[in-house]
Parts: structure tokens; C-alpha cells; sequence
């Protein structure tokens, strides 16, 4: 279901004014979100909804890794190893297969755009509670220090969009 609905969620979010403070990183150490399985979301303004019929909700907690956490999870985390297939299975596909791996063993994850003037790059992030912000280069495991105006991949940055 994350599948599903992380890339409509995207495309709204990419369409919405960002104010300057949409920018700032939250400090929180867990996060929970109730979810209804099975999820049938009736309500478009709404990335959760109670409308589902017959189902059993159950709250999921994620909590902000440590440093030391978010290696073991990444060295552990078997999508690396996925073959980057041309318009079948790219970058995208790699960071929302971590993204959703990382919050099934409990861990917050972000889904990350990495925006160039044509075109952009998805990797996932993990705010560590001792090292801050820390990006992941889904298809390597490495960790990157991307920065707007910096480049990434012989591209330059002109944004880069956070989806917790």
C-alpha cells in the first residue's frame, strides 16, 4: 500500500507552495501514525482515513535511529543488491523499497527528491539521534552530502525535497 500511495502524495506535495520554514528538519524521536488494514484511503485531503470497513487498526511507532542503528539497518537491507532496470526498476524504486523496509523494522525514514535544473534523483534520508541528518545512496548504501548548489552525480542541485 506505501507503494501506492508515496508517489501521488509526491506529486501533491510538489504542486504546493513551500513556505520557508517547510524546510526546517523536526527533532522528534518517534512518530506514530495509525493505519487500518485493509487501508482504503475515501478521503483525498487525508494520507490516513477511519472511513475502512471491517478492518483492525493497529498504531505503528517510528522512532529516529541512531548512527549506529541506521548502519546496522543498511548494511543488513538487501535492496542494494536489486538490478537498476531502465524504466522498470530505478532510483525511485530503490529508495521507496529502503523507505519501506526501514519503517517495517520500525525506523522513520524520508523519501528524498534530489531536484536538478532537468530532471531529479531519489535517495532516503534518516535524522539520527546522534549524528543529525544523515542521506542514503539507496543503490550503493553509501552515505551522501548533498547540498543545494552543490552537485550530485555531475548534476547540480537547485532543491531538494524531504517526504517523512
Amino acid at each position: 500500500m506505501t507503494k501506492k500511495l508515496i508517489f501521488p502524495l509526491l506529486a501533491v506535495l510538489l504542486l504546493l507552495p513551500w513556505p520557508a520554514y517547510a524546510y526546517e528538519i523536526p527533532r522528534q524521536q518517534t512518530t506514530s501514525v495509525e493505519v487500518s488494514e485493509p487501508s482504503a484511503v475515501t478521503n483525498v485531503g487525508s494520507a490516513v482515513s477511519g472511513d475502512s470497513v471491517g478492518s483492525t487498526s493497529q498504531a505503528i511507532t517510528l522512532k529516529n535511529p541512531t548512527f549506529q542503528e541506521l548502519k546496522d539497518f543498511i548494511l543488513s537491507d538487501p535492496t542494494n543488491r536489486n538490478k537498476f532496470v531502465p524504466n522498470q526498476y530505478e532510483c525511485r524504486n530503490f529508495a521507496t523499497e529502503v523507505n519501506n523496509n526501514a519503517e517495517a523494522e520500525g525506523l522513520r525514514c524520508a523519501f528524498v527528491l534530489l531536484c536538478y535544473d532537468l530532471g531529479q534523483h531519489a535517495v532516503v534520508a534518516f535524522d539520527t539521534t546522534d549524528r543529525g541528518l544523515v542521506y542514503i545512496e539507496p543503490q550503493t548504501d553509501a552515505a551522501i552530502h548533498p547540498e543545494v548548489g552543490g552537485k550530485y552525480q555531475g548534476e547540480e542541485i537547485i532543491e531538494i525535497l524531504i517526504a517523512w
